[in-house]
């Protein structure tokens, strides 16, 4: 949850980018475009749209992610024939991104719809205007957000819009995360760094380990939430298609350069501080 508050500019900087993606090149906006436009229309405070309920879920979805994935190399290096570090660390980061994905998927429409909405529109609507693009419904608070969603979607489009590509996403992403801080955790170049320093830089480098390789899956993930559940909306693979006709390659990367430096920040403060409690709580279970 501090690492969240700490980089969550970034995240709102990246999601708007991800919903203008696909569109024409006319209507995306650059970074620093991005940023005039949130600092103009909304002030400082329209770079924290959504964190109050990310804050609160990221700490129930850190404490679950963090939790199974313990838990199981605990019981895989107890009871387990599988000899490989590797694979028990692949393992676990895999339970943990799929546990998880059923708190990360509600938690993160609420996100995406405070932060892909456009308080400049919000008293006006042009004729292209589409309507299956919630972006022009314009929001108090995360409460506002979630009970608007509730009324007009349904309990279900809260837990299950989106759930699908959320645990695509999630299964790689927390396979490839676990696996990177444990290998780096175990190498030389954790005593060189020493205890403090290490979190810091391998958090860091985990964080870009699972968002790089999984980044595509997020853009269309936010693609996909970002349309009301109830409009007749296109799915995953038809996303999909439409970003690579409208951009090749490079539109699955659309948001990534803020998306880096939020995931240095946020994962190098949560890793620091798992380890700070982890180093407290260990000599008591001994």
């Amino acid at each position: 949850a501090i690492g969240v508050g700490i980089a969550y500019p970034f995240d709102t900087l990246s999601t708007k980018a991800q919903v203008s993606s696909g569109k024409s090149a006319e209507k995306q906006a650059n970074l620093i475009q991005n940023i005039k436009t949130i600092w103009i229309n909304e002030g400082i405070s329209g770079f924290f749209e959504g964190v109050c309920v990310t804050m609160i879920g990221q700490a129930a979805i850190k404490s679950i992610q963090f939790a199974v994935n313990e838990i199981t190399l605990l019981y895989l290096e107890a009871n387990a024939t599988i000899q490989s570090n590797l694979l028990k660390m692949a393992i676990a980061g895999t339970l943990a991104g799929l546990l998880s994905s059923f708190v990360v998927s509600p938690i993160e429409l609420v996100k995406i719809r405070m932060q892909a909405q456009n308080k400049s529109s919000s008293n006006k609507k042009d004729d292209n205007h589409d309507d299956s693009d919630i972006s022009s419904q314009v929001y108090r608070n995360d409460f506002e957000c979630a009970k608007y969603l509730i009324k007009h979607e349904g309990w279900r489009a809260l837990f299950f819009h989106g759930l699908g590509i959320t645990i695509i996403r999630e299964i790689p992403s927390f396979a490839f995360y676990f696996v990177a801080y444990g290998l780096l955790a175990r190498s030389s170049f954790a005593v060189q760094l020493g205890n403090h320093a290490a979190p810091l830089v391998f958090g860091a480098l985990a964080g870009w380990a699972m968002w790089i390789p999984t980044y595509p899956a997020d853009i269309v993930k936010t693609l996909v939430q970002v349309q009301d559940s109830k409009n007749k909306n296109m799915g995953p693979m038809q996303i999909t298609a439409r970003l690579y006709r409208s951009g090749g390659a490079k539109a699955f990367f659309d948001g990534l350069e803020p998306k880096l430096v939020r995931a240095a920040v946020k994962h190098a403060a949560t890793f620091w501080v798992y380890e700070i409690v982890m180093n407290m709580l260990r000599p008591i279970s001994v």
